[in-house]
């Protein structure tokens, strides 16, 4: 007979979509890790669900058969009780401007530096400000480390076209009013993008 606990976990795993990539504390609201952990291990064998590793799992995706690795990135922070966003190459790849999959997704953190390895993937956590994060949303932190990937003399015109339809207009006067506290070059490059020179 099932306890409730893994009713309700049976129940959130149900409710993803496929190729969702969970960790424990995404149900700790249910049960503690440890009790968490017992029940996911139970449920591995015929419910439908895969052990990418210690504490991660994903709901496989009948179409693209493998996980996004940028959401084992961010379920890998959520289990750390990081925050994180993209950086260099993997920022430019998640807004679409690079097709290339990097061989390392790059991402900053508040937290330490660390490795994960997925095949002939790596995914890297480096260390930033814990500033950084704490005066901007997660858009414009994304915005901010694409411009930056470029550099001051790279962003053409096809990307500020590409970005200003990424972003929705709307969002313009936020993403311009975080990104005041950045390096200067890459605020006037922003306000640039969406048409403040």
């Amino acid at each position: 007979m099932k306890n409730s606990f893994q009713s309700l976990v049976e129940s959130r795993i149900e409710a993803m979509p496929e190729g969702a990539v969970f960790v424990l504390s995404d149900f700790t609201d249910i049960a503690e890790a440890k009790t968490v952990s017992k029940l996911l291990t139970r449920l591995l064998p015929g419910h439908g669900i895969e052990k990418l590793r210690r504490g991660l799992f994903w709901k496989p995706d009948r179409e693209h058969g493998t996980p996004d690795l940028n959401d084992v990135a961010a379920a890998l922070a959520r289990g750390n009780c990081w925050t994180s966003v993209p950086s260099g190459d993997t920022a430019k790849h998640i807004v679409g401007l690079d097709k290339t999959s990097p061989s390392v997704w790059t991402y900053i953190t508040e937290g330490t530096n660390r490795l994960y390895r997925f095949g002939d993937a790596v995914i890297s956590f480096r260390h930033a400000s814990e500033r950084f994060f704490r005066s901007m949303s997660d858009k414009t932190a994304l915005l901010v480390q694409v411009v930056k990937a470029y550099g001051p003399d790279k962003i053409t015109e096809d990307i500020r076209g590409y970005l200003r339809s990424y972003f929705m207009s709307n969002e313009y006067p936020g993403l311009i009013e975080e990104s005041k506290n950045t390096t200067g070059w890459i605020y006037e490059a922003i306000r640039s993008i969406f048409g403040q020179d």
